[in-house]
């Protein structure tokens, strides 16, 4: 699959992204690697990914409780804290290995920390990766208000890959289905008629179908970055989708 360009990042599919990431690691001289995961991908694909980094630098894993109830700045003041403890510093680079929760915590995170570090979004599930890890939104929850406190700071890569939606439950691979259905709603008509009929998918063609959701959202948001205009569009359903999940 060929790489698509964001604004002022690559995103990478499958083999491909890990041979930017080696690729980045030789060329950048980082001082060390942080892993932010949740108690999720630190079982189910911290295992998957590990194997595919090559470097001699430190790797420090940094976990959090898995739940949308974690995405605030208490857990990212228990990270500032770790990070500093292991001796993070402004030549180390974040990997946020994880859904929505962990890219959009992980981004600000490192956004944040001391000014500002390098940071990856390696996305996990079928929501974060059509969605969450694209477009340089980084932020936590400030109580019941969804993604109150954040900032709009692009990583220097996106890696996708499909091998980790085998981790993914069926509640998580709806709601991911579900973006990439309002993707073709409010963008492209062939690719919304492909969503009609769910049992009519061959989900053989997921990478494909991806593939497109993510050129579809990158299309909107480089036309407009900071949510000026048109990228609004892409809130089509979080307004009332954001209460109700508050509510509850």
């Amino acid at each position: 699959m060929q790489t698509i360009q964001a604004n002022n990042y690559p995103i990478y599919f499958n083999e491909k992204g890990y041979e930017a990431l080696n690729l980045h690691l030789t060329q950048n001289k980082y001082s060390n690697i942080f892993i932010i995961v949740d108690s999720n991908t630190n079982e189910f694909c911290l295992s998957k990914l590990l194997p595919y980094i090559e470097t001699e630098l430190n790797v420090e894993i940094v976990e959090f409780e898995a739940g949308e109830e974690n995405k605030n700045i208490e857990t990212c003041v228990e990270i500032w804290k770790v990070l500093t403890e292991l001796g993070g510093d402004r030549k180390s680079l974040v990997i946020n290995l994880g859904g929505g929760v962990v890219t959009d915590l992980g981004g600000f995170v490192a956004s944040t920390f001391k000014r500002g570090v390098d940071f990856i979004h390696i996305p996990t599930t079928l929501l974060s990766m059509v969605d969450a890890s694209v477009g340089g939104k980084n932020g936590v929850d400030l109580g019941n208000l969804k993604n109150q406190i954040g900032v709009i700071n692009v990583p220097n890569m996106v890696l996708i890959d499909t091998q980790y939606l085998e981790t993914v439950p069926q509640n998580e691979m709806r709601s991911g289905l579900a973006e990439m259905l309002k993707h073709g709603l409010i963008y492209d008509k062939k690719y919304w008629e492909e969503f009609l009929d769910i049992s009519t998918i061959n989900f053989d063609d997921l990478d494909e179908l991806i593939y497109r959701s993510v050129e579809i959202k990158n299309e909107i948001v480089k036309q407009d970055p900071t949510e000026k205009n048109i990228r609004k569009a892409l809130n089509f359903g979080h307004t009332l989708g954001h209460a109700i999940e508050g509510y509850f």
